[in-house]
């Protein structure tokens, strides 16, 4: 068999997984034929070929809380949902009494990529290399700027992101009777991509989304970053200080430009912490914990900090934890991290639901 009917035949069974994880098969055709240059700069981090279970963390399922009890060990929010609620019940909707579950759920993976429509979840480019898409006709390509003799200050870095839905209870037909699955959506689908997104791109276009960024530009608003950084750290990170993310950076603006390169695990997880907030931002994510949760997800243009933990998933899986918002790189994976093989990232967000289990 030849090198090209090879890559066919891996490009049907990517189809064949389309098909099989409900995905929008037709959007992703052009896979099949792309087996161009771009191919060999777009990582395959295995995904369909069992990493997407091997590299899960199984005890980050924990602590599962009942009645404001929690089973098992682990971390939650500090503003997590009272032990009893109220809501619209099983039968016409009638107000029914309950009691409240909440657990950490795996919701999310973000793809953090050099090279635009790049999907090391697939295992090649989404969309052929030679296709002009994106903003001005073309998507901009990332990776990391070295500092110039001429230009001091031009160091840095920049990703493109992709937002799967990946809810794992759902595929695994783990706690499908939980009110809590429901949250998550059912199906294994390509939710958002910043290619086409021209405010991922450009710091000034995106000032118009988000303009109390001018209020965060300050040094003495940045110096106290510093207390949240330590809190995220050491223990949790400080929900009100939402412009910060911990030892990542400065949450604002929410584009792909980072103003060092010294680190890829920081670099990109300060994406994702960015990405997340640009969500929320436009309502695509929403609160999923507390006590005006419970009954149904609610809109919180702030980034609520404390309902997200993140797990790298590749290149270097953190199979045995996963961490806060912000939390030092040192701790969880300075070192998850290959010189050019493996300077794209799949990170999971993992989420916390508090959901009212009614009793009619």
């Amino acid at each position: 068999m030849t090198n090209l009917s090879l890559r066919k035949l891996g490009a049907k069974l990517v189809f064949a997984f389309a098909l099989a994880f409900g995905l929008n098969a037709a959007a992703y055709a052009d896979v099949a034929s792309d087996v161009g240059v771009s191919g060999a700069t777009c990582p395959d981090a295995k995904f369909f070929s069992g990493s997407m279970i091997r590299n899960l963390c199984w005890k980050c399922f924990f602590p599962i809380r009942i009645m404001g009890i929690p089973i098992g060990g682990g971390p939650i929010p500090d503003d997590a949902a009272a032990p009893f609620c109220v809501c619209p019940g099983r039968t016409f909707g009638i107000p029914s009494p309950g009691i409240t579950l909440g657990l950490w759920e795996p919701r999310h993976l973000f793809e953090m990529v050099r090279q635009p429509w790049c999907s090391p979840v697939f295992g090649k480019p989404l969309i052929k290399s030679k296709t002009k898409l994106g903003v001005s006709g073309l998507a901009r390509w990332g990776g990391y700027k070295p500092e110039s003799m001429e230009n001091p200050q031009s160091m840095g870095a920049y990703y493109n992101w992709h937002w799967w839905a990946y809810p794992v209870n759902v595929l695994l037909d783990s706690l499908i009777g939980s009110v809590c699955s429901t949250k998550g959506g059912y199906d294994m689908d390509l939710l958002y991509f910043s290619e086409i997104d021209p405010t991922w791109n450009n710091d000034e276009l995106a000032f118009y989304t988000q303009p109390e960024a001018k209020l965060f530009s300050n040094p003495l608003v940045i110096a106290s970053c510093a207390a949240d950084a330590v809190a995220s750290t050491v223990n949790k990170p400080i929900q009100l200080m939402y412009w910060c993310a911990g030892t990542w950076g400065h949450a604002y603006p929410f584009t792909g430009n980072v103003n060092n390169a010294d680190s890829p695990p920081r670099n990109t997880s300060l994406l994702t912490f960015r990405a997340l907030a640009a969500l929320h931002r436009r309502t695509l994510a929403k609160k999923t914990y507390g006590n005006d949760s419970v009954c149904r997800s609610s809109i919180s243009p702030m980034i609520p900090k404390q309902q997200y933990r993140l797990q790298t998933f590749y290149p270097l899986p953190e199979k045995s934890g996963n961490h806060w918002l912000g939390a030092s790189p040192f701790e969880w994976g300075e070192w998850r991290n290959i010189p050019m093989k493996g300077e794209d990232y799949v990170i999971l967000e993992w989420a916390f639901s508090d959901c009212c289990v009614t009793f009619w």
